[in-house]
């Protein structure tokens, strides 16, 4: 047999270059020679078993020794917290204390990492006050570890305690501050500590630094300090490391330059991988640049980059904002055949997805098939339920959710606010208001106190919203100035809404909506005089009203309309289908509400006017063109029109078919001729 440091050297090699078999192999060898000659050679063992991922044989042959020392012990916690099995190093350090054997600082260190791995500060704050007893707390390796604990657990200020009282500071202690504070939230402080660790001087800056500046540049959208990170990059020869790529390919991502994201994913070549182009398709959907998401995609997977969970919430997260239907169930397929349709964050982008693109029923089934329901899932559901008008359902789902342990967020509350405002529930939605900060700890912010704006504005109860703004902290948001505008033209008090838009136009000058708005309530009250003089003001500002269109997706294609647009190919059919619909309706008894219809045409001419509107062009269109079985899915850039509104009833009932409208606010679902909305919008 050869001699025990000979052994252990090459036991060692084969740790180093991660040869599990040839480790295996040679301790089966020590074993039919009568067993591991030493403690020695078997403390090198567990290391390799450990340092390969075997921890299983590491556990048994440490079990099995009859001499344990000090090293057996720590080559054994070690292992355990390396392998992510925080508990089993945290009970091994705890049958080390209690075998009378005095831990060293390596020890120490990596019963703290796993201390931060389990997410116990309490057990973290033990090792904390046993290393100081044992005169630990002034070691390099143990300090950085208590910050790093403490940051992991969320204590940034006992992090940052320990990390001050260090007796000096090396970048791994440095770098451990600077990644608290980003994973932490607490970019700035991120940012800050960073230019202090620059000014402290003597500390080499690495690769690990600069992912974690770079890391809060992307959540502070910093984008000038991100350039000169860029730079530093550069200089220091790091711009092919993975993990630069991938944090600086986020950070221009994050900033909104989708080019120099782009350009640095892609200048690794071949390497490019799956973090770098999940945060650049993330990037174009934030940008709402849905095809260079999807062309991004597509290059991924012909590279050979498999998609992870990140990818797939991100792609179906473009379906949704874009509600295409057809490439969500087609990403959904990839993601039951990938086995991700369990992951947190794909399943609450599925539940919202569907919701947005109108299948509401199926956004319950999904939701309904998740074990343990996260926040995100939580507020999906809640969302969903508040854009298709089911304000009652929705409340029933929050206090579902706050009753299963989820703490509610702003977007919890916003999905919320948004239902009671969609469904009347306004005494309900108030209660929810104030209770925000009271009850659940969540400051309310602009748009909370907007969704109360239009709660209120949408139900008539004009007089207090003018009474909650002149109480709010700070001046509404243009959504809520613009929520008032429209109540105002639905219930005709024109001296608020001119003053709804005047305020509207100093924060969103270009806003086209505002003028169209003033228009429409000058024409309801049969103003026409200042129809003109608002048309007029249009003319002379140069701005032109933002044209209404409607789209539906027939045979995986988006067929677009536009009011008396005659462009589309079967515009005859679909004239002589509208037709036909026409007589239909008018035999029915519909009558058509042509108030807000320019002064300058005769009644028979505003009716015709409003027998073109896009929507109804395209569910003219989607009648001939889809099984009748099928339910219609239209979406509109604009607020759905009160005869649109009214007609699409009726065609529902005469056509029997359900008709889905999904227009900028949210959706309508048409059947038998009644609307889900319960004509409350």
């Amino acid at each position: 047999m050869k001699e025990p440091s000979v052994l252990a050297q090459l036991i060692q090699s084969y740790a180093r270059a991660r040869k599990l078999n040839r480790g295996k192999q040679l301790h089966a060898h020590l074993i039919s020679l009568g067993g591991v000659p030493s403690t020695f050679v078997a403390n090198h063992l567990i290391n390799m078993y450990a340092k390969c991922g075997d921890i299983h044989h590491a556990a048994a042959l440490f079990d099995g020794m009859t001499q344990r020392n000090l090293v057996s012990w720590s080559a054994m916690i070690s292992g355990f917290s390396q392998n992510g099995q925080a508990l089993e190093a945290l009970r091994t350090f705890s049958l080390m204390c209690g075998a009378g054997v005095r831990p060293t600082e390596f020890a120490f260190s990596s019963a703290i990492q796993a201390s931060a791995s389990f997410g116990s500060l309490a057990y973290g704050r033990q090792m904390h006050c046993s290393s100081v007893k044992l005169g630990f707390d002034d070691e390099l390796f143990v300090g950085s570890n208590l910050a790093e604990m403490y940051a992991g657990c969320g204590s940034l200020i006992e992090a940052r305690l320990v990390f001050e009282e260090m007796p000096w500071k090396d970048e791994v202690s440095w770098t451990t501050m600077i990644d608290g504070y980003a994973k932490n939230g607490n970019f700035e402080d991120a940012l800050r500590a960073f230019k202090e660790m620059i000014d402290a001087g003597r500390i080499t800056i690495d690769q690990h630094a600069l992912c974690s500046a770079l890391n809060a540049c992307a959540g502070l959208k910093a984008y000038r300090f991100g350039q000169s990170l860029h730079s530093s990059v550069v200089k220091l020869g790091l711009e092919s490391e993975t993990f630069i790529v991938n944090a600086l390919t986020d950070m221009y991502a994050k900033a909104g330059d989708m080019d120099s994201a782009s350009s640095v994913a892609k200048k690794v070549g071949s390497d490019w991988n799956v973090v770098s182009c999940s945060s650049l398709i993330d990037g174009y959907v934030e940008m709402n640049q849905f095809v260079e998401a999807l062309r991004t995609y597509v290059d991924c997977r012909r590279q050979g980059t498999e998609p992870n969970e990140f990818t797939f919430s991100s792609m179906v997260k473009a379906c949704a904002n874009q509600a295409v239907l057809e490439q969500g169930t087609q990403f959904h397929a990839q993601v039951i055949k990938t086995s991700f349709d369990m992951d947190p964050y794909v399943s609450s982008s599925l539940v919202d997805m569907y919701g947005k693109c109108g299948i509401l029923k199926c956004s319950i089934q999904l939701f309904g098939e998740i074990q343990h329901a996260s926040d995100a899932a939580w507020n999906s559901m809640v969302g969903a339920l508040a854009h298709h008008g089911r304000g009652k359902e929705a409340v029933e789902a929050f206090h579902r959710m706050v009753a299963g342990g989820c703490k509610p967020n702003h977007i919890s509350f916003v999905n919320l606010l948004m239902a009671c405002s969609h469904s009347g529930l306004v005494e309900s939605g108030l209660e929810y208001f104030h209770s925000m900060h009271k009850t659940y700890g969540v400051e309310p912010a602009e748009e909370h106190y907007s969704c109360v704006i239009d709660m209120l504005a949408r139900a008539g109860r004009l007089e207090e919203v003018k009474d909650f703004i002149g109480r709010m902290p700070f001046e509404p948001n243009a959504y809520g100035w613009c929520s008032l505008l429209g109540a105002c033209r639905t219930h005709g008090d024109v001296e608020l809404g001119e003053f709804a838009a005047e305020k509207l136009m100093k924060l969103e000058p270009g806003n086209t909506g505002i003028h169209v708005l003033l228009s429409t309530m000058y024409a309801s009250m049969g103003h026409w005089e200042d129809v003109k003089a608002a048309r007029k003001l249009m003319r002379d500002s140069r701005v032109k009203k933002l044209p209404g269109f409607s789209w539906v997706d027939v045979d995986n294609k988006a067929h677009v309309f536009g009011a008396d647009d005659p462009s589309h190919p079967q515009i005859k059919e679909i004239h002589e289908k509208l037709d036909e619909l026409s007589v239909k309706l008018s035999q029915a008894g519909y009558v058509p509400v042509t108030a807000s219809v320019a002064s300058n045409l005769e009644e028979g001419s505003r009716g015709r006017s409003l027998h073109h509107h896009s929507e109804r062009i395209a569910v003219a269109f989607a009648l001939i063109s889809t099984p009748p079985t099928k339910p219609i899915i239209v979406k509109k850039n604009l607020r759905i029109c009160i005869d649109c509104h009214s007609a699409i009833k009726l065609i529902s009932q005469i056509e029997s078919r359900e008709i889905i409208v999904r227009d900028n606010a949210r959706f309508h679902h048409f059947a038998d001729g009644m609307c889900s909305c319960g004509d409350y919008w």
